[in-house]
Formats: structure tokens, sequence, C-alpha cells
């Protein structure tokens, strides 16, 4: 990369990682905030701080696309501000290649939105989620208090409350023939992982099979094949904490019985139209330093910048919610925002630039 071409993409990424600063700091403290509420003898001051930080690349991944926005605009602005960028073009640069230097910047910042989002995030969050379980006695799960509904084979069982190590508490199994006649319910106060089987504590099964119904009780019973433990650690968390394979894994098993997927498979998508938002988010800043905007200060372009972030997130999340109250596919409502965006910047390039530069964008 030459040396003017290195220079504006660091002017670039400097702005974007420090908008990134900012947004995260203030985000980690409306989190710290909230946190301190729930501050007891067992849940430290300590323990809050060490919960928002494992927090921390959740939030890092969720405002990526607006401190992009805001960052490469405020990157350009101070570009055009001082006369630089008309020193680059003098230099012989063409805004072709100014707008090539923003897109390859642009994409490293997609690498490592998709990086943060699959790797560090997920493994974050269930850390978090761990050190806030964990250090209460009260031992609250990490669902609602509707619990957890599985589907086995021929069976439901429902977990009112799970815990990251493995246990189970108030667990019902319902088993039923082939003519969805229940033939069999289970209830334990308890259950554990341990050996490669269940175990339950205090349990009592009543039978159905025969005219009289037989209750049995036992303080101990072991289950081999109780449910899937490959599920376990994806039961504990939500969709957005999840890693791409273990969505893929808990769709498929959600579709097998015959069970709701949106949720998931909108968690699944937004995998890919996050990352990719980032670079829509430059396109958008580049009129910014067209001859015709430049007139204006740099304190309205950051307003500017703030304003579209903000408007931008939050049509980001309507359109999510929406999705899942109201028949749209989730691949759809996942891409549907990077969809309009994209036609507003063709709109915006079409305005600004009638599309002249493109045939010369790779051009030596």
């Amino acid at each position: 990369m030459k040396i003017l071409d290195k220079y504006i993409a660091k002017q670039i990424l400097v702005s974007i990682f420090a908008v990134l600063g900012v947004l995260v700091v203030v985000v980690g403290l409306l989190d710290l905030v909230d946190e301190l509420k729930k501050v007891n003898e067992e849940y430290s001051l300590s323990l809050a701080f060490l919960y928002v930080l494992l927090n921390a690349p959740q939030n890092v991944y969720e405002v990526l696309p607006i401190a992009t926005l805001m960052g490469s605009l405020i990157g350009l602005s101070k570009l055009s501000s001082t006369s630089e960028l008309n020193a680059v073009k003098s230099s012989g640069m063409s805004f072709s290649k100014i707008i090539l230097v923003s897109l390859k910047a642009g994409i490293l910042i997609v690498l490592t939105t998709f990086l943060i989002g699959e790797f560090i995030a997920p493994k974050g969050q269930q850390l978090a989620n761990e050190v806030k379980n964990l250090s209460q006695s009260t031992r609250l799960s990490m669902k609602n208090t509707d619990g957890i509904w599985i589907k086995s084979k021929d069976s439901f069982i429902h977990i009112a409350k799970v815990f990251p190590d493995k246990i189970i508490e108030e667990v019902s199994l319902y088993r039923f023939n082939n003519k969805q006649q229940l033939m069999e319910s289970i209830y334990a106060e308890e259950g554990f992982y341990q050996e490669d089987k269940w175990i339950m504590k205090n349990v009592t099964s009543t039978s159905f099979e025969s005219k009289d119904v037989k209750v049995t009780s036992m303080e101990i019973a072991t289950f081999k094949e109780f449910f899937d433990l490959d599920l376990f650690d994806i039961m504990v968390v939500q969709p957005n904490q999840m890693t791409l394979f273990q969505l893929k894994q808990y769709i498929n098993y959600l579709k097998s019985n015959s069970m709701e997927t949106k949720k998931f498979e909108l968690a699944f998508w937004s995998k890919f139209s996050i990352p990719l938002s980032c670079l829509i988010m430059f396109l958008l800043t580049t009129p910014f330093v067209h001859s015709s905007i430049r007139s204006a200060s740099f304190g309205q372009r950051i307003f500017i910048g703030i304003l579209l972030g903000v408007g931008l997130f939050l049509f980001n999340q309507t359109i999510n919610n929406l999705s899942l109250i109201i028949n749209i596919p989730p691949l759809l409502g996942a891409f549907l925002p990077l969809i309009i965006l994209s036609i507003i910047c063709i709109f915006v390039f079409k305005k600004f630039y009638d599309f002249k530069f493109l045939p010369n964008m790779f051009s030596k």
C-alpha cells in the first residue's frame, strides 16, 4: 500500500476506533449503573465490574456499525476541513482511489466485526452470566420464570431452572404413546449430570399405562439418556450469545422437533448482515468529501453523523423486532436494513457522482 493510501486509511481507522472507544465506555457505564442496583452481600461490587467487563466485547460488536459510520465521517471530514484531501488530489490521487482506500479499511472493519461476533463476544457473555449466577446463593436461573421446554422423541420435558454447572431444578417429563396419549409423567426436584448419566433427586413417577394409576416415589433415580447433553450449554444462553455452529445445531434440533426457529434463524443471519453493514456505512460517508458538501462545518458533520448513527441503530432494531412479530422470513429480516441502506447508497452515488468514477476506480 502506498504512503498516501496508508495515511488516509490510518486517519479513518483511528477515528473509527476513537468513536468506538467512546461508545463502548458510555454503554459500559450504563450497564454498570444497572448492575450496581443488584449489588448485595453475595454479588459484590468487584463482580459487578467483572460482569460489565466480560460483556464489553458484545457491546463492541453491537456498536461497531455505528462507530464505523460516525468514525469514517469524522475522519474524512477532518481531512476535508484541513484541505488535506485537496493536497492528496493534487498529488495525483483521484476521488475514486480515495473511495477505494476507504473500502479497504472498511473490509478490515468487516472482518474485525465478524471475528468479534463469532469468537469473542459469545464467550464473553457466557462467562459474564456464569459470574453472575454462580455468585448468588439463590442460584437464579439463566432463563425466565417459564423455564425451558424440550421435545425429545416421544417425550416433552420442562425444566424450570438451568444452571451452567449442569444442574437443573424442578424437572417434569411427560411421555406419550403413538396416539398422543399421556403414558407417564416424572417429576424431580433437582438433577445433575455426573459420570455420563443424569442423577435425579426426590423423584415422583406417575404411570397411566394400565387402568389403575400407579405412583412411585424415589429419593434417587438415574437416567442414561434424559436429553441431548450438547444442547445444555446452548440452552443457558440467548441467541445473540451463540456461535454460528451452535445456532445451526440448535436450529436443526428445533426443526427436527417441529418447533419455532425464527428467533434463532434471525440471529444466525445477523452474524453476516451486521459485519456487512459496516461496509455500507463507509459508502454512506463518502459524500462528505464532495465539494458541494464540504462547505458544512466540522460540527455540523459530527451532528449529522450522530443523527444518522442513532437513527440507523433504531431502524435496525425496529426491523429485527418486527420480523419476529409479523410473518417476515428471518433471512429477509436480517438483511432488510442492509438492503435499504444499499438503496440509499445507490441514490447518494447517483446524486453526487452519477457513477462516473466507477470505471476508473480500479485503474492504476
